[in-house]
């Protein structure tokens, strides 16, 4: 709930020790040896355990049983406040064959000098408080407090407080706050404290607070005590124009409470209004004085009235059984010496700071904490310094462990993988506390002697929850127990509301006392937002697949920046595609070696039917980018949980449904694309957990983002992104951290996170290329003219890391040479008479692939016809790949004009030549059945080459079926050579679900000197075509670790259904798998299995059988089956 600042403050939950240095920090933790028994405690009292119950958690001897930890009260969030390490022992008082020790439960009381009241602060992570019992340690026995001598104020009476408050529901499903019960439409509730004997009539204190969203005009509350009205308050006007995202306003107030005063009190809280929104009561705080008497086994007293007064307490009603304890220090609490004459029982202290006792009748029953368990030995104090820490719960650790191996092994990191609960158990005594995390990384932080030992990671293996606790509504049926806390802020109401996974890294002495958006981060961060077993299996499958860095190409040259067109709210700002330009421009400028793709909607032609808009084309085209491939998308403007934009341009079922394998680092500038804290899985979260496409992760936004501010922290990522620090460029992690730092105190980057792995960095090429002559002239600063129909030869070098040519480089060349920029401006779908305009890299002279040989290469290409004739600059884009020595290398060429035509051109009077097309394979003739999306193939030949450039209106490469326009398909794009032919080219095309029925279709292709060849052909769309298996394989064969089965169809790119079961050989199932998902032309269908069966058990030696079966589009299902010989491991 609500944690209030207050200036004076009670030390009940104090800690006695303060240190900044790594030295103060205990060398090892005292779990670290011996028996050691977890208890849990549900409030604050004096707890009591037999001998009789020690024996049964098995201690021998019960008199060296000593009690540890500090219970249950949330950590102190600023680390310049005193805090304690480990699990220090705690006093205990005992009798003849038992101990009584002060346990602190979950809820904080402190006294605000200013409202002259008590308040409270609740633990938003744990309902409960831990302690541990062990006799490895020596006991601690509670001191004895002699009575001060000259008091001269006389204590009879007590200042109490009594609350009620339930935590039910969140209203925002952000920050640590939850409400109870609702008053929006049961107006007026009563609420009644009783049981308060020995009540004095003298003044006490109400505190209210309440929260509502006014829609119309404003709301009201108001509050009586036993009839009479002690509080009437207006609520504002909630529904302006900036209150969109302010869930209600809360009513915070103290009041006076006077006049007589009974043990039964009602309160009555009354809302004003029906039809308001979110009304609750948050919590009632009665004040009143009591008679300093016993009131059970156990009075906690504190006198406001002995602050600054050597007092004596005077207590009636006592007996011989009568104990006081000082439990003003929870880690040290004393037995005050006290003086009983007939029933009054007195002791004074001297004049100081408010103390709190507890009133103990030991004869009476006392509660007994739950056993939780015996607690294995642990020593995370122990650790020695470490690159990396990765916190997952057990059901994940084996998981992690494969991670931190693979960083082990690839990167040379030291990683620890460490369970929540160790942290908890040594830096919270045992009860969940998302602080205990930030602490943990503290010490490792606090004890670095240079950069190079100091903690740089920290990856939070397991999704989290706004509910810390699952106790409100949303999480019940939800699957929880591998998840990791969150840091919530305490606002809870409104967009300053987030979950900061930055929190964990404010480790510096410096963020001490700050507020949250001050903090400096000073580790990188990441969250793998994973549920199941089966999801961190395949995120782990999937970094460690990017760190391999298998699929190479010349996709990683490519970037893409999306821009939205705004909405009504924004009254269709141009800002997100200035925004996006920006970015883009910067990559242009200053790392042209990238291929900059711009999609700003508004460029488009918006559909707008039946009172829906949308941008076919715009998701078609962000589709066919992500399938290409591209080392970044980003995109700017508006979105939720579920999509990008009004216009659902992605959606979250487009997400999980893609296959593409070349995986892009996500940046979304949008609004809560993200919100991994959710119950049900955001959009953003699905483009990390794709088991084999969507990104390799996102630096993403969590909540409410906006523009301005949004666009500031996209600028820092992209130059964190791709600008080398001292020679290297940065991990993810890093990234985030110097966009945070770069950030200074801005709020808004509270709301982004990493999502995936901080270690991680991005597969960049790392080698350099260049340009050395033209046409066998060197290259100069002199601009160099490529003329239309000119023969280009083009040589250049590859350089290493030290920048010498790289001469144990030989590979592959993929060369893409680029016509000068074409200006735009977009549409104005929206009728706002505001257009931005902006330039393109959009028309192609050469797309080709040649050879690296000993950090060489040269490739030749002839200038098409159809240029801009503009003599303004081109762009050549270089990337190579070395696949044996796995190297890889990229630059770029700018210092080119487009112009003129080559007087010497070669004569060519021939159209391209078809060697070959089809659907699906290459089984197809003309008229042959096909499923309703079927896959276009045509391989092409020119020996001057075919037209791509895309820059001459019926020049292009197209497919149209039925003579329809709207099956018209402009195939440029999707056109590349193959490489080490001479000059034969692919084009390759997924067509949209047809009707069934026979359909006609004309294929025209053009080649540089503008000859055109056109190829007709029928097809018949068959509803539920079978699709062909091909051939099935799995390898290894024998298999002793695990095993891939290779399906190859017919059915490249189109959606599958696809099921492997293996069978012993009487017949009986031992695994069973089933997933969706498309493979690429001319690639199989792959699935791994790692040798168990359906119960997580490993199959014996022996011959199986496994069983294939395929389906399409609810087709039958076309299977095989063959045998398999397992070996033991």
């Amino acid at each position: 709930m609500l944690r209030l600042l207050y200036t004076f403050i009670i030390s009940i939950c104090f800690f006695t020790s303060v240190w900044a240095d790594g030295s103060k920090y205990a060398a090892s933790s005292a779990l670290s040896s011996g028996k050691w028994v977890k208890i849990q405690v549900e409030d604050r009292g004096i707890y009591k355990l037999t001998y009789a119950d020690l024996r049964g958690m098995g201690f021998s001897d019960p008199a060296k049983v000593s009690v540890h930890g500090y219970g249950g009260c949330m950590l102190d969030e600023n680390f310049s406040n005193p805090y304690i390490d480990d699990v220090p022992a705690v006093p205990v008082w005992r009798g003849d064959d038992y101990l009584l020790f002060y346990g602190c439960g979950v809820i904080n009381w402190t006294y605000d000098q200013e409202s002259k009241s008590f308040v409270h602060t609740n633990n938003p992570y744990s309902d409960y408080g831990y302690y541990f019992l062990t006799d490895a340690t020596a006991t601690k026995e509670m001191e004895s407090v002699a009575s001060a001598a000259g008091a001269s104020l006389k204590v009879t009476t007590f200042d109490d407080y009594l609350l009620h408050e339930k935590d039910l529901v969140s209203v925002n499903n952000s920050g640590r706050e939850l409400f109870g019960e609702a008053m929006d439409m049961t107006l007026s509730r009563d609420f009644s404290f009783t049981g308060i004997t020995g009540i004095t009539n003298d003044d006490g204190k109400v505190t209210l607070r309440f929260i509502a969203k006014p829609i119309t005009g404003t709301g009201s509350v108001s509050m009586s005590v036993d009839g009479e009205k002690l509080l009437e308050r207006t609520i504002a006007n909630a529904n302006g124009k900036y209150d969109t995202y302010v869930m209600a306003r809360p009513v915070y107030q103290v009041v006076d409470w006077k006049g007589d005063k009974s043990s039964s009190v009602k309160v009555n809280v009354r809302y004003g209004k029906l039809g308001d929104k979110n009304v609750h009561l948050d919590f009632i705080r009665l004040q009143m004085k009591r008679e300093l008497q016993p009131y059970g086994v156990c009075t906690f007293f504190r006198s406001l009235a002995s602050v600054n007064n050597a007092s004596r307490f005077t207590v009636q009603n006592a007996n011989a059984n009568t104990l006081v304890f000082d439990v003003t220090d929870k880690l040290n609490p004393k037995r005050m010496e006290t003086e009983l004459s007939g029933s009054e029982l007195t002791f004074s202290i001297p004049a100081g700071t408010l103390r709190e006792f507890a009133l103990v009748q030991r004869n009476q029953t006392f509660p007994t904490p739950k056993v939780i368990g015996e607690v294995a030995n642990q020593d995370l104090h122990a650790l020695p310094q470490t690159d990396m820490i990765i916190i997952a719960q057990p059901g994940l650790a084996s998981q992690a462990e494969r991670l931190a191996e693979a960083h082990r092994t690839r990167d040379g990191l030291t990683v620890q993988v460490v369970a929540p609960e160790a942290i908890y158990n040594e830096f919270s005594s045992g009860t969940p506390d998302a602080t205990a995390y930030r602490r943990f990384m503290k010490m490792f932080y606090d004890r670095r002697t240079s950069e190079a030992d100091a903690p740089k990671y920290l990856l939070l293996f397991g999704d989290g929850a706004f509910d810390n606790r699952f106790i409100t509504s949303s999480w019940k049926n939800v699957t929880t127990s591998n998840m990791l806390l969150t840091y919530q802020t305490e606002e809870s109401l409104d967009e300053e509301s987030f979950v900061i996974d930055d929190y964990f890294g404010f480790l510096d002495d410096s963020n001490n006392g700050k507020g949250l958006s001050s903090m400096r981060l000073d580790i990188g961060i990441g969250r793998f937002p994973v549920r199941t077993q089966a999801e961190a299996s395949n995120m782990v499958d999937k970094v460690i697949s990017y760190m391999d860095n298998k699929d190479t190409g010349s996709w990683k040259n490519n970037v893409c920046f999306v821009a939205d067109d705004g909405n009504s709210a924004d009254s269709y700002m141009t800002d997100h595609a200035s925004q996006a330009d920006q970015l883009g421009e910067y990559i242009n400028e200053s790392h042209p070696e990238f291929l900059v793709n711009k999609i700003y909607f508004d460029s488009y032609k918006k559909d707008v039917s039946a009172g829906l808009a949308t941008y076919p084309d715009v998701k078609t085209n962000i589709q066919k980018q992500l399938k290409n491939g591209l080392l970044l998308i980003n995109y700017t403007g508006h979105g939720n949980t579920t999509s990008w934009s009004d216009e659902k341009v992605l959606t979250e079922s487009d997400i999980t449904k893609s296959t593409y394998k070349r995986l892009p680092i996500w940046i979304t500038a949008t609004c809560d694309f993200c919100r991994f804290d959710a119950p049900v899985t955001s959009a953003g979260e699905q483009v990390f957990l794709n088991k084999v496409s969507g990104g390799i992760g996102l630096f993403t936004t969590t909540r409410v983002a906006y523009s301005s501010p949004n666009f500031t922290i996209n600028q820092m990522l992209i130059r964190n992104l791709f600008e080398k620090k001292n020679g290297r460029r940065l991990t993810l992690g890093e990234v985030m951290k110097q966009t945070k730092r770069d950030l200074s105190a801005s709020r808004y980057k509270l709301g982004f996170s990493l999502i995936g792995d901080p270690a991680l960095k991005l597969a960049y090429p790392e080698y350099r290329m260049q340009v050395t002559t033209i046409n066998g002239n060197p290259v100069t600063d002199e601009p160099v003219a490529f003329k239309a129909l000119q023969k280009i030869t083009v040589e250049g070098e590859v350089l290493n890391a030290d920048g010498n040519i790289a001469t144990d480089f030989t590979g592959l060349l993929n060369p893409t040479v680029l016509d000068s920029r074409v200006s735009y401006e977009t549409l104005d779908n929206n009728k706002t008479g505001k257009t931005f305009k902006y330039t393109d890299y959009s028309n192609i002279l050469f797309v080709g692939n040649d050879s690296v040989r000993a950090g060489k290469f040269s490739f030749t290409f002839t200038v098409p016809k159809d240029i801009s004739y503009s003599n303004e600059f081109g762009k050549m884009n270089l990337y190579a790949s070395d696949e044996t020595n796995n190297l890889e290398a990229q630059g770029a060429y700018l210092n080119y004009r487009v112009g003129g035509t080559d007087d010497n051109a070669e004569d060519d009077s021939d159209g391209p030549e078809i060697r070959s097309l089809y659907m699906n394979d290459s089984t197809f003739v003309s008229g042959g059945p096909v499923n309703t999306t079927p896959f276009f193939v045509a391989r092409l030949w020119d020996k001057s080459g075919v037209n791509i450039t895309g820059s001459s209106i019926g020049h292009d490469m197209m497919l149209i079926v039925d003579g329809d326009p709207s099956l018209s398909f402009n195939l440029n794009s999707y056109y590349e050579l193959i490489p080490g032919t001479d000059g034969e080219g692919i084009v390759k095309y997924l067509l949209p679900a047809l009707a069934p029925g026979m359909h006609t279709a004309e294929f025209k292709v053009w080649d540089i000197q503008n000859n055109s060849t056109t190829y007709d052909f029928e097809f018949e769309v068959v509803e539920g075509l079978k699709p062909y298996l091909l051939e099935l394989t799995a390898t290894p064969s024998p298999a002793r670790e695990q095993v891939e089965f290779h399906l190859f169809h017919n059915r490249p790119e189109s959606q599958l259904t696809v099921g492997i079961m293996v069978y012993d050989m009487m017949g009986r199932l031992q695994w069973k798998h089933q997933e969706t998902g498309a493979s690429e032309l001319f690639k199989s269908y792959t699935v791994t299995w790692d040798l168990t069966n359906n119960r997580g058990g490993r199959l014996r030696p022996g011959v199986y059988i496994y069983r294939a079966a395929i389906s399409s589009g609810g087709s039958k299902e076309a299977t095989d089956a063959k045998k398999l010989i397992i070996l033991a491991q």
